[in-house]
């Protein structure tokens, strides 16, 4: 595919006096993974991690149908910053989970990777860690020493992270993090969410926790657990970012519950073992996001672009997700870019990375000015998305002037 530049400049307005304006600019994009394609019928859940030699890995979901359906893992890596990529590589088959199931299971469900880089692990440094479900039931961990190639043979860690009441878990799916500094530096961080019921079903109260470790993954505990069902927010899907003053930021996806919008964010003090009751809100943890983070109920994923204390001119932090109010109108679809420039105190829009179909998404670092955005994407005007696209854009001109 030819590389198509186009210029994203969005003229916003603040709440207090002065404006606020940004720009930005789409430097290539190239579709990764396409339905129908590489032996597998739909590929959706993306998530994406820079590997400690620098190569770009982009991990999904390869499914024969729907959620329910035979799902295995997959990853493509790229080694120029995502301009091309190589062929498709399994790293979970789900004909291997067999034999945790009593009866022959044609349909086995591997799904939800939510990888992380351990650069901080003194013996396996950039060991490559993959969280991960068999059926929405069980949780499982693999890990990689070459940067993805060979994988360990998967470890269950369900009793460690599961609670009985829950039926339905989740990691991710998004990129997990690790602390880089203060108290709990080297700590990895995997946010993930639950329903209350049976094993795997998808149904009753939701609710959000953390997965934490701090032996470089040799074991593994639940952290902070969201366990408000009475309250009018539904915590799901959940992602995470690290903020200057060392707490945590964790913004999750409100499964169609009652709050305004359909966005909840928290605050963890401690590293993600539990979440800071909000001062204001009353609500036990998770509270209504700003209005300006308004996608459709859908994933979304977080990114730290930009840190004052890793030597960077400004702070900035990334948020993806479809555009509720976009111009294609309500659903998913208008994938569009929001900005934090006073560490999630306040949220901007930012440029529109694409218009039509839009769905699940991540970000990853490419350098100072530039980040990947991996989506599930369709063409403007189609129905839905039927590929995975991965898009470059230069950030150097976003930022609030007034």
């Amino acid at each position: 595919m030819t590389p198509r530049v186009s210029i994203a400049a969005v003229t916003l307005f603040a709440l207090s006096t002065g404006s606020l304006v940004t720009h930005a600019q789409e430097t290539s994009r190239v579709t990764v993974f396409k339905n129908g394609t590489e032996g597998y019928n739909v590929y959706r859940i993306p998530t994406i991690v820079t590997a400690a030699d620098g190569q770009l890995l982009a991990f999904c979901e390869a499914r024969v149908g729907g959620d329910a359906s035979e799902i295995d893992l997959v990853l493509k890596r790229s080694s120029d910053s995502g301009a091309t990529w190589q062929t498709l590589e399994v790293v979970q088959e789900s004909d291997d989970f067999q034999k945790y199931f009593t009866e022959p299971n044609p349909s086995i469900s591997v799904g939800n990777p939510a990888p992380v880089v351990d650069l901080f692990d003194p013996q396996h440094r950039g060991r490559l860690w993959l969280p991960f479900t068999l059926e929405n039931d069980r949780v499982f961990v693999t890990f990689s020493d070459d940067h993805g190639r060979q994988w360990s043979s998967p470890r269950e860690i369900t009793k460690q992270v599961k609670l009985d009441p829950w039926g339905w878990v989740a990691t991710g799916p998004v990129h997990s993090i690790q602390i880089q500094r203060g108290a709990h530096r080297g700590r990895l961080v995997v946010p993930a969410d639950h329903r209350l019921g049976e094993d795997g079903v998808d149904g009753g109260s939701a609710g959000a926790q953390v997965l934490l470790s701090d032996d470089h993954g040799r074991t593994w505990r639940l952290g902070a657990v969201d366990d408000s069902y009475d309250d009018d927010l539904e915590a799901n899907e959940t992602t995470v970012v690290e903020l200057n003053d060392g707490k945590l930021y964790f913004n999750t996806r409100d499964q169609n519950g009652r709050a305004t919008g359909t966005r909840g964010e928290a605050v963890s003090s401690d590293g993600g073992a539990s979440w800071q009751p909000p001062t204001e809100s009353g609500y036990r943890f998770f509270s209504p996001a700003p209005a300006v983070l308004d996608p459709p109920v859908v994933q979304c994923a977080l990114l730290r672009f930009a840190s004052t204390l890793d030597g960077a001119n400004r702070n900035m932090i990334l948020f993806c997700g479809p555009d509720e109010n976009g111009p294609s109108g309500p659903g998913r679809s208008d994938l569009r870019l929001r900005y934090s420039v006073d560490e999630t105190l306040t949220w901007h829009d930012g440029p529109l990375i694409h218009q039509g179909p839009a769905a699940y998404s991540d970000m990853v670092c490419l350098d100072s000015d530039r980040i990947g955005i991996l989506f599930e994407s369709g063409p403007e005007g189609g129905g839905k998305c039927d590929r995975i696209e991965f898009v470059v854009y230069d950030l150097s001109g976003l930022e609030a002037t007034r």
